[in-house]
């Protein structure tokens, strides 16, 4: 029996299809590190190896909080406190002023996050947590300290003084554009007094019969005659002058 053959048609290599690797938005951190850690330089760099160094920036907490560097405004997206070499935070807790906590609110984004690296920062009620409200940042629990994003607030002008100057020049004054227009389309109607009956107004109706005539009170033969003066007489008076 004659061997059979077989054509393989495939091609003898294949080349492989790139996967598509997720993009992840690089987040500009900022650690600060206490005093103690920095003096641990293994536990320092153990740390560090879990961030990404083109995006990550690093300050001395205690060099912070005397004004030895400052911070940038408005540029990181979270800033982490870094636990002391013993795995506490009796250094960083210490260090965390109210005038600490308003830099790092300057220095954070609008959202950006401030917590710390056991994310115990702000679970239990005390001094800390409420400096840090005070500095202006609210508190979400499992996620630290926020900045309140305020690009969507618009600022609003108040003016004062207004109604004093309406009174100074008068109940009627407007400032020459404004037109009062009443908000249901109609005028509000005067209320008139009412006034007494025949007062202020012609009714139409001859009534001078009830008024009385000058011209009857004295005839022309009174008028004429003479006019004759009543004498007092004062009879049993003794008249003297005055001295």
């Amino acid at each position: 029996m004659s061997p059979s053959l077989l054509m393989d048609t495939s091609d003898d290599f294949v080349m492989p299809t790139p996967k598509a690797i997720p993009v992840q938005q690089s987040q500009r951190t900022l650690l600060l590190s206490p005093p103690s850690l920095s003096s641990h330089q293994e536990k320092l760099t153990g740390v560090l190896q879990a961030f990404d160094r083109s995006v990550t920036d690093l300050q001395m907490l205690d060099r912070l909080a005397i004004g030895l560097v400052s911070l940038p405004p408005s540029t990181y997206d979270l800033i982490l406190i870094l636990t002391d070499a013993d795995g506490g935070r009796r250094e960083s807790q210490a260090l965390l002023s109210r005038a600490i906590l308003s830099v790092l609110v300057q220095a954070l984004k609008s959202g950006g996050k401030l917590r710390s690296q056991d994310g115990l920062l702000g679970e239990s009620e005390g001094t800390e947590k409420n400096e840090a409200i005070l500095a202006g940042l609210s508190f979400e629990s499992g996620v630290g300290f926020v900045k309140p994003d305020t690009s969507g607030y618009a600022a609003v002008p108040l003016k004062f003084g207004r109604k004093k100057a309406q009174a100074a020049g008068g109940p009627n004054q407007t400032n020459g554009d404004q037109v009062s227009v009443p908000l249901n389309g109609k005028r509000k109607s005067v209320e008139e007094t009412p006034l007494p009956p025949g007062v202020g107004f012609d009714d139409g109706v001859d009534s001078d019969d009830d008024l009385i005539d000058e011209d009857e009170l004295m005839a022309d033969e009174d008028a004429r005659g003479p006019i004759k003066i009543r004498e007092f007489g004062f009879e049993g008076i003794t008249m003297s002058s005055c001295r």
